[in-house]
């Protein structure tokens, strides 16, 4: 099925013979979507769906499960392209995910249920707050250095330099621009401490408490960085081993050889996107020397020692991955290494807590 927002254009294919049945577009109405697959199965035996991940969500998918349709949804980045492919059409792209998905050749999203994609909304929301708070501060501070002042001190959106930036000369109608601009900043930082309360509550839950602490016992990841790695990585047992756990993050090199000729690239940025860049960030606290501060003894007190001594093994080394990388690369590859390497200790410890992920290897 290829779905869009108000048609769903349907290939039918038979598996077993490599004939093509029916194709057909209709309006994207369950009912009518539904009766349609049900005239199917009973002409051809039971059917097998399947539609392209996009902004539609899993309402479809979920409606046709509760309906006895067997239905999945596809990762898009999995779908191949040809490169000389110039046409491109609704019933073309039926048709491919039909041929594709009865040969086994696609990647299937693992679906959240409906209050974890509430959960997984409720952060990237947080996120979305946090990403306008930044473009605010920037056009308060490039408001301020049109004005030709800037902050004596080193370091802004402190208390000092609130204090400063209030008693600051202006006439009336910059004083009305810096007070919304202001304003603007304090109801969207009022608005993500909300959220967080919200999502701290959500952390004390089960089952989501113990993967939790897990992933706080370690440096640099907090409430939201754990919370993000929980609800938008779902089941860590489909990943048997943690490099699976990497690619599928998109922090592995890209690569290009043939022969004896071998180019290895960039990251491949594949997969999720939010978990990525959460790692990443996380990643950064590995420069700094081994420690424990009190704020991260106080939250490994939640976990086994086992999850302690890994988290402890992945503070040293990478400390010295980082540093050693470092001297060679720029400190933003250096830290890419460093976040593919901290995925596959979270692993390991999400696996002591959670003995059914498989134990194939050790970090």
């Amino acid at each position: 099925m290829d779905v869009h927002k108000r048609t769903i254009t349907l290939c039918v294919y038979n598996a077993r013979t490599g004939v093509i049945l029916d194709e057909r577009g209709l309006l994207h109405d369950l009912p009518k979507i539904t009766k349609y697959l049900w005239k199917v199965q009973d002409r051809h035996g039971q059917v097998r769906s399947c539609y392209e991940a996009s902004s539609c969500g899993f309402g479809l998918q979920r409606a046709l499960q509760a309906r006895g349709i067997s239905c999945e949804v596809i990762a898009p980045s999995s779908i191949p392209r040809r490169p000389g492919e110039r046409v491109k059409t609704d019933r073309r792209d039926a048709r491919k995910l039909a041929t594709l998905y009865a040969a086994g050749l696609l990647t299937i999203v693992c679906i959240p249920d409906e209050e974890q994609e509430a959960i997984r909304s409720l952060l990237r929301c947080r996120g979305d707050l946090a990403e306008t708070i930044t473009r605010t501060k920037q056009r308060i501070l490039a408001f301020l250095q049109a004005r030709g002042l800037q902050y004596p001190g080193k370091t802004n959106w402190t208390k000092t330099f609130h204090t400063w930036i209030g008693a600051l000369p202006m006439t009336e109608i910059d004083q009305i621009t810096l007070q919304t601009y202001l304003h603007q900043l304090d109801q969207l930082e009022q608005e993500v401490r909300r959220i967080e309360g919200d999502l701290a509550a959500q952390a004390e839950r089960d089952p989501y408490q113990a993967p939790v602490k897990v992933l706080m016992a370690f440096r640099g990841i907090g409430l939201v960085t754990a919370l993000t790695l929980v609800f938008e990585l779902g089941d860590l047992r489909r990943f048997a081993h943690p490099r699976q756990l990497m690619a599928y993050l998109g922090l592995v090199p890209s690569e290009h050889s043939s022969g004896h000729h071998t180019q290895r690239g960039g990251l491949t940025k594949t997969g999720n996107v939010h978990v990525r860049n959460a790692v990443i960030s996380a990643a950064w606290k590995y420069s700094n020397p081994p420690r424990r501060s009190r704020v991260l003894r106080q939250r490994q007190e939640a976990v086994s020692a086992e999850v302690i001594s890994v988290a402890w093994k992945a503070q040293r080394r990478l400390y010295k991955r980082f540093h050693k990388l470092s001297q060679t690369k720029a400190r933003c590859v250096a830290n890419a290494a460093v976040a593919r390497e901290l995925v596959g200790f979270l692993w390991e410890a999400l696996r002591l807590e959670n003995p059914l992920i498989t134990a194939s290897a050790r970090v």
